[in-house]
């Protein structure tokens, strides 16, 4: 009989390898006016900006902006990821929704402290049993994502 852990990989990476860019924060319950405020952000209160689409600044400074976007993706999973934000003509605009790794890793390339603050909250997420790490498919590989 298998145990189901072994079917498993303990992964990793440490922030800023290419490879954290594969990994997905997949959280375990959707998010609703009723616990949107858990992920409020250093004294940032998180924001529906679409359905089911919520955002939080993760950082905001001169010329680069993150925001984490916890949505739910065609699976029906709700993930933690990010993206960037500027100002549009007469907005603020959220760009191209990227995997939580490779938010944290552009993030990093900016702020490391922040990216390593940043990183804390995230998996505080997971060591809550709020979510858990998953390393999807890079488009480049054939291997088969691997679960924390």
């Amino acid at each position: 009989m298998s145990n189901e852990d072994e079917d498993f990989q303990d992964v990793e990476l440490p922030l800023g390898d290419k490879k954290f860019e594969q990994m997905l924060l997949v959280l375990n319950h959707g998010i609703t006016k009723d616990n949107a405020s858990q992920y409020n952000f250093n004294g940032n209160e998180m924001q529906e900006v679409g359905e089911n689409v919520w955002a939080v600044p993760a950082y905001l400074a001169d010329g680069f902006s993150l925001f984490f976007l916890y949505t739910q993706i065609d699976t029906k999973d709700w993930v933690v990821a990010f993206t960037e934000g500027k100002m549009g003509k007469e907005q603020f605009e959220l760009g191209i929704p990227m995997t939580t790794g490779k938010g944290l890793n552009v993030l990093s390339e900016k702020d490391m402290e922040r990216a390593q603050m940043v990183t804390g909250f995230v998996n505080d997420i997971s060591k809550a049993g709020e979510g858990e790490w998953r390393m999807i498919n890079d488009p480049d590989s054939d291997e088969e994502p691997k679960k924390d």
